[in-house]
């Protein structure tokens, strides 16, 4: 299959997951509830912090012998929160969009539920990304070289825990167990969704020269009203290609483990892997 068949295919998963979206919007309500509950976490947890602890925080951070751990720790926190805010989220979303293309009926109350339920794993999943995520940051820091290996290492990892959430939450599996079945159905039906990948990407690209352009248009009225209306269209566009984005790895899961994937069709989802021989 060509590199433009792939396009093609990619564009249509694209498509297909915008539809899903249009037709339950409420799925859309994940990726603001993370945006909202990161930046509530973070501004309680570190404005508190610095507000009660201030002054130990900075003289930590500046002795030389336990500065350098300290920034690491709070690297490691900071990465930790943000990735189990995500994955908290994105797994309410993915079994949402599992009963959605199941044919049922659901909400996000339900979503949020099953989450919940998956606490635990969540925090465990959370741990090792925050750990390999310290650990590439760590590795970018020694210079050209490090950025080179950090970046390839990063890549390798976002291929192999391409299906990590939905095994996590739908398969009775450990952190490690989790990585080792996302990495085996990628080695199945080799493909990293490199097409579709692109599609959400140029329509990402499309959605912010909309923005700007009517940012600039409504200049000439206020800029203020510009640059506000250009800003709250950049997030809309962000928050409806994560949606997106999610709702195709919860079909390309569903495909690959022989579960109904709706509206998307099974022979192009196939046609988003390179069958290895």
């Amino acid at each position: 299959m060509s590199f433009f068949t792939r396009i093609s295919n990619g564009w249509k998963m694209a498509v297909i997951s915008f539809d899903t979206i249009q037709k339950n919007p409420s799925l859309m309500l994940f990726p603001v509830f993370s945006v909202i509950s990161f930046v509530l976490v973070f501004a309680t947890f570190a404005g508190g912090s610095f507000l009660l602890f201030g002054d130990q925080i900075r003289a930590m951070l500046d002795d030389e012998q336990y500065g350098r751990a300290a920034a690491i720790g709070f690297m490691f926190l900071y990465y930790l929160v943000n990735f189990f805010i995500i994955v908290y989220f994105n797994s309410a979303l993915i079994y949402c969009t599992a009963k959605i293309l199941n044919g049922e009926e659901t909400n996000p109350s339900e979503g949020l539920a099953f989450a919940n339920s998956r606490i635990n794993k969540i925090l465990g999943w959370s741990v090792l990304s925050a750990t390999v995520g310290t650990l590439l940051q760590l590795l970018q820091e020694t210079g050209k070289i490090g950025q080179i290996v950090s970046s390839l290492i990063g890549i390798a990892w976002s291929i192999l825990t391409f299906f990590a959430v939905p095994v996590l939450i739908f398969e009775d599996k450990s952190v490690i167990d989790t990585v080792k079945e996302s990495g085996r159905l990628m080695k199945q039906k080799w493909g990293e969704s490199l097409a579709a990948n692109m599609s959400f990407g140029l329509f990402h690209l499309l959605g912010v020269l909309v923005a700007i352009a009517v940012g600039i248009l409504l200049s000439g009225i206020s800029v203020i009203l510009g640059i506000i209306v250009g800003i709250f269209i950049v997030l809309l566009v962000s928050t409806f290609i994560s949606t997106a984005q999610t709702v195709f790895v919860a079909a390309m899961y569903n495909h690959v483990t022989g579960m109904p994937t709706g509206e998307f069709d099974d022979r192009t989802l196939d046609g988003m892997f390179i069958q290895k021989k």
